[in-house]
């Protein structure tokens, strides 16, 4: 037993600095560094959904990968991409930025299928849903201090670039001290996409609102007179909404269940969307709808996972990971470049919002037709 938890705490260790620079750098700092440099909006977003589409091609492939390496070479193999990547963007023209912001999604990908499935296997069943949440709030620190960390250094310098590696490198420290689990055999090749339910959509349409957020808040948010920096700091009280959020949520999934608890996301991010519309260039206000979808919008990863590790069967389990993982990245990917689009078509950067409204109503009416279901 002290060895699980060990095991535990490592693995969560692991994630919480391979997500700061994954994450919180990866899916943050090259978009701002790009409007910093005068991209448009669709270059934005194409970078932004590159990095989403690469993250997606890591967990289509990570089966490969977890078969011939393990779980802890699966990992080793993310985190350095990752690191290699963030090592030689400031050196690249802008116009082949998409490469290493896709690299770096290719190793998030690797790690999170990697460390997650080996993590989820060693949670005792009864307090699962709480692990989940302890674990996405530990993630979640990387989605603040990303972004605290470009306020801070600016993305002009390579500064914030190195730091990605450097916290991709470290998370190979506490990776040492977990337990070794032999990987169990996937399911054959279409079956992860067998019974594709709520958990996989609500955690899609959570990323589809994170992703749009994470790319294209500082174009909306130009000619309201902000500039990257205050983007960045918003940027962070959205990751502090993530960070803190999970774990309630986790608990509410434990008591309530998932659909539930994701009408409590629903309603907080409908909310938040109407008051960002209502004011969409005051700072206080932008700084509630930050917090509050960023709540909501890591919230339905959350029970989306909580979903997910249901059950005893390990093969289930990795099954529905990979799932819950896939849906929530392609829908991921399809906003940065969406909205870009929409935005740069029309010239109205509101469209930002008019999107995350639509992903509400799209979100309430998945919620009230699985409601309607029989019980099985």
């Amino acid at each position: 037993m002290a060895t699980a938890w060990r095991s535990l705490v490592a693995l969560n260790t692991v994630s919480l600095l391979a997500q700061l620079g994954q994450f919180g750098l990866g899916a943050t700092l090259l978009p701002l560094a790009l409007q910093a440099r005068g991209a448009g909006a669709g270059a934005i977003g194409l970078v932004g959904s590159a990095f989403w589409l690469g993250m997606l091609a890591g967990l289509l492939s990570a089966g490969w990968l977890l078969r011939a390496f393990g779980y802890r070479g699966a990992v080793v193999a993310g985190v350095g991409i990752s690191a290699l990547a963030f090592l030689l963007t400031p050196a690249l023209p802008l116009a082949a930025w998409a490469l290493p912001s896709a690299a770096i999604g290719l190793g998030l990908g690797w790690r999170w299928i990697g460390n997650e499935t080996w993590l989820y296997r060693l949670a005792p069943g009864s307090a699962r849903g709480r692990v989940v949440g302890v674990h996405e709030t530990l993630i979640g620190v990387a989605s603040v201090a990303g972004p605290a960390a470009v306020a801070l250094l600016g993305t002009l310098r390579p500064d914030a670039f190195h730091l990605g590696a450097a916290a991709c490198l470290a998370a190979l420290l506490p990776l040492m001290l977990a337990k070794t689990l032999a990987v169990h055999a996937e399911p054959e090749a279409g079956a992860g996409w067998r019974g594709l339910g709520l958990g996989a959509w609500i955690a899609g349409l959570g990323g589809w609102m994170e992703g749009s957020l994470l790319s294209q808040l500082g174009v909306a948010l130009a000619p309201q007179g902000l500039d990257t920096a205050d983007t960045a700091r918003l940027l962070t009280v959205l990751g502090i909404g993530g960070m803190l959020c999970q774990v309630p949520l986790g608990w509410c999934a434990d008591r309530l269940g998932v659909r539930r608890s994701g009408w409590i996301c629903a309603g907080a991010a409908a909310l938040a969307t109407a008051a960002a519309l209502v004011a969409p260039g005051s700072l206080p206000v932008l700084a509630v709808m930050a917090f509050t979808v960023g709540g909501a919008g890591a919230g339905l990863l959350t029970l989306g996972m909580v979903h997910a590790a249901q059950g005893p069967d390990a093969g289930e389990i990795a099954r529905r990971v990979r799932q819950v993982s896939l849906v929530y990245t392609g829908l991921s990917a399809c906003g940065p470049a969406l909205a870009g689009l929409l935005i740069e078509s029309s010239g109205r950067p509101a469209w930002l919002w008019w999107q995350q409204a639509l992903l509400v109503a799209v979100l309430a009416l998945l919620l009230r037709r699985d409601g309607a279901r029989p019980a099985p």
